[in-house]
């Protein structure tokens, strides 16, 4: 039996919840490039020693994964690092980031029967892990990265230097809001479409609280389109939670494209036929066209 065989089994004997944490150890250590023993003390309730354990527990699953640095009081990734409990693929570390974030996200289902349930997902557009990690590192510590861009607005790739403050998911797509050097203001810039990224860990990166366009919000008004006979414009504004037939929706100015062309409202695209544009977006001149990449 290869070493490899023996750590997988191992693995899958882990117990639930010592698999959790260690996943949640290992995902932190791929986003931010380093991680404590606080980070499974703060979010999930457990002692410092058995925070202690847990690392051990790593450790041995994947000898030669963790360096510790004396100086920073934390451990980082070895060059040769490979994720023991993780696929390695950033769209499931993506996943996992989005789960973070949200509000009492649920992480195990308590019923014992309940329906099937099928999630339609768009393509998945699999990113260069090494890119990734050196992103989202800089995002989560405040530093600037050098990235090799391919824009759509050029045949060629430029290069350029980012700060990145947040990651975000548009509802087709993964990228970064980030202030670029060489635009000298913030802009997004898609996951995807970077070749190569590397770490600038000391320079520090323009703050992401300088971001107007990130932090002011606009208020986009949302309206059953008034060509529908009334009983489905009854019907569609009750399943919008509409009242008179509209709703207020804020959004992150930043955020406003990809609202509209998610919500399928963006002015510019709407379809003639009200059966098929059921909504419309019912303030255009308010919101301030925004530069698409």
């Amino acid at each position: 039996m290869k070493p490899s065989d023996t750590a997988n089994e191992t693995i899958d004997a882990l117990k639930w919840d010592l698999r959790q944490r260690l996943k949640l150890l290992e995902c932190t250590l791929l986003l931010t490039g380093w991680v404590r023993t606080g980070a499974l003390t703060e979010s999930f309730g457990i002692s410092r020693a058995q925070a202690s354990k847990d690392f051990a527990v790593y450790q041995s699953l994947r000898p030669g994964n963790l360096v510790y640095n004396k100086s920073r009081k934390y451990y980082e990734p070895a060059a040769d690092f490979r994720p023991a409990l993780l696929s390695g693929k950033t769209s499931e570390m993506l996943e996992v980031l989005a789960a973070m974030r949200g509000v009492d996200s649920p992480v195990v289902a308590l019923a014992a029967a309940g329906p099937d349930v099928e999630v339609l997902r768009p393509m998945e557009r699999e990113l260069d892990l090494a890119v990734f990690r050196a992103v989202s590192a800089a995002a989560s510590n405040g530093h600037r990265v050098a990235v090799t861009y391919q824009s759509m607005n050029r045949p060629e790739p430029v290069d350029v230097v980012l700060s990145p403050h947040t990651l975000v998911y548009s509802g087709f797509r993964w990228h970064v809001r980030a202030f670029s050097d060489g635009h000298g203001e913030y802009r997004d810039f898609v996951l995807a479409r970077m070749r190569t990224a590397l770490p600038l860990p000391e320079e520090e990166g323009v703050p992401g609280k300088e971001d107007r366009d990130w932090h002011e919000e606009v208020v986009l008004e949302v309206g059953v389109h008034p060509e529908l006979p009334e009983p489905q414009r009854t019907v569609i504004g009750a399943d919008f939670g509409m009242v008179d037939g509209r709703i207020r929706y804020p959004v992150r100015r930043a955020m406003v494209p990809y609202v509209l062309r998610l919500m399928q409202i963006d002015p510019e695209r709407e379809h003639p036929d009200p059966k098929v544009q059921q909504i419309r977006l019912l303030n255009p001149e308010e919101i301030r066209p925004l530069r698409w990449d």
